[in-house]
């Protein structure tokens, strides 16, 4: 298998030496060495492994903060268009047509008014 991603190229070492580790410390002969160097990469390994997960969390957060770059970027466009309006300040966003809606009367009548915006939601979804 062709590992691609530095990070688990990494952790395949790290696994690769553990096992190793391991066949030496089980062996008859194994030293008070062999013992400790397991306990060492078993250690790094567990580091390995909480280091990739502290990636995926960071990369997880930072599509969350895309999206709440989104939303401000939406409530400051719904600002600007109601001020110096009394009214809240909101956004309405349209949930997406599944496939099956667009039998509906109302689908079809809003795709024959804005065929631009059916064929853009079609290429999105």
């Amino acid at each position: 298998m062709a590992v691609t991603d530095p990070f688990d190229q990494e952790l395949e070492d790290i696994e690769l030496k553990l096992r190793s580790a391991r066949e030496a410390a089980r062996r008859a002969g194994a030293t008070e060495k062999d013992k400790a160097d397991l306990k060492l990469i078993e250690q790094e390994y567990l580091a390995a492994r909480r280091k990739g997960r502290r990636q995926s969390n960071a990369e997880a957060a930072a599509g969350r903060t895309d999206d709440k770059k989104v939303l401000d970027r939406k409530l400051d466009e719904a600002l600007k268009s109601s001020f110096p309006g009394s009214d809240p300040v909101s956004f309405v966003q349209a949930a997406p047509v599944k496939e099956q809606d667009r039998s509906l009367p109302a689908v079809k009548v809003a795709e024959q008014q804005h065929p631009e915006k059916a064929e853009a939601a079609r290429k999105t979804t």
